[in-house]
């Protein structure tokens, strides 16, 4: 998502008494959550035990609604900017939201592997209210998000057709995104089923208070009055993602036919660039 504030890394004295606890002292916590009247703060005191992360977001994604935040440790988010940023619009094309309205399964993961194809060549000098930075992930940085950070995702879908995105940011380069990312997925098959018990239970304990307008429909309609159908498909997978390469396979067309629609694209949008088109659709949400 990835989402300017500096954070220093946990020591690596921090990091290796947490991967020496006993994950089954994890387990115990989260099961007695279940049926709990405040479950997702008691789930994020549960999970805030610093194994490898600096900071996680819990967020609700609804496949026609913005994602709600649900809660944040430590309580006090160093970065509100990025994070209303990415709640507003930005998150209308993070790989995690995509791979959630797309076949993603639930589980764990790092957020580079939501990306498409070389995701960092299409918005490489776009300019309007993202960074773009080769260093990220996914190469764009919502204006406020931390920097230099990866982020281990756990997905969990819901019985309602939403999902849960457990989003813990580790400093990149080091050996804290392994460790945070060995220690979930230990923890991800009980975490799983203590989720699912509790929405069995209370499904109205995962929803959060603060619901903003969904920016789906207006992805799906960006470049509707000048684009043809079969545009409007390539710049939907381009904004996500995809080289000519791939979305000339997902459309079961040549790369000289895609090709041809991205030049045509350009002259009905009367851009000239990927940079443009990615700036363009940014300008089109807000």
């Amino acid at each position: 998502m990835s989402r300017t504030v500096q954070i220093s890394p946990p020591s690596d004295q921090t990091t290796q008494s947490a991967a020496a606890e006993p994950p089954g002292h994890d387990f115990v916590a989260l099961i007695d959550l279940i049926g709990s009247d405040h479950f997702v703060d008691n789930l994020a005191d549960a999970l805030d035990t610093g194994f490898g992360f600096e900071t996680f977001h819990i967020f609700l994604y609804h496949a026609h609604q913005a994602p709600v935040h649900l809660a944040n440790r430590p309580l006090l988010c160093s970065y509100p900017r990025g994070l209303e940023n990415y709640l507003n619009y930005t998150y209308v094309i993070n790989p995690v939201f995509r791979g959630f309205l797309g076949e993603s399964t639930s589980g764990v993961y790092l957020i580079s592997d939501f990306v498409p194809d070389d995701f960092k060549r299409i918005i490489d000098s776009a300019e309007v209210d993202i960074f773009v930075e080769a260093t990220e992930p996914i190469g764009y940085r919502t204006p406020g998000w931390p920097k230099n950070m990866e982020e281990c995702i756990v997905l969990i879908r819901l019985p309602d057709g939403t999902a849960l995105d457990f989003s813990f940011l580790t400093q990149r380069g080091g050996s804290h995104s392994t460790a945070c990312q060995k220690h979930l997925k230990q923890m991800f098959p009980v975490l799983d089923r203590v989720v699912q018990k509790q929405f069995d239970l209370n499904p109205a304990s995962f929803e959060g208070q603060i619901k903003r307008p969904g920016q789906e429909d207006r992805f799906q309609e960006f470049g509707r009055d000048v684009l043809t159908e079969r545009e409007m498909q390539v710049v939907q997978l381009i904004l996500v993602g995809h080289r000519s390469t791939s979305i000339a396979l997902l459309l079961d067309v040549s790369v000289s036919t895609v090709k041809t629609h991205r030049r045509n694209i350009y002259s009905k949008l009367q851009i000239s660039s990927q940079a443009e088109l990615f700036s363009l659709f940014l300008l089109h949400l807000k």
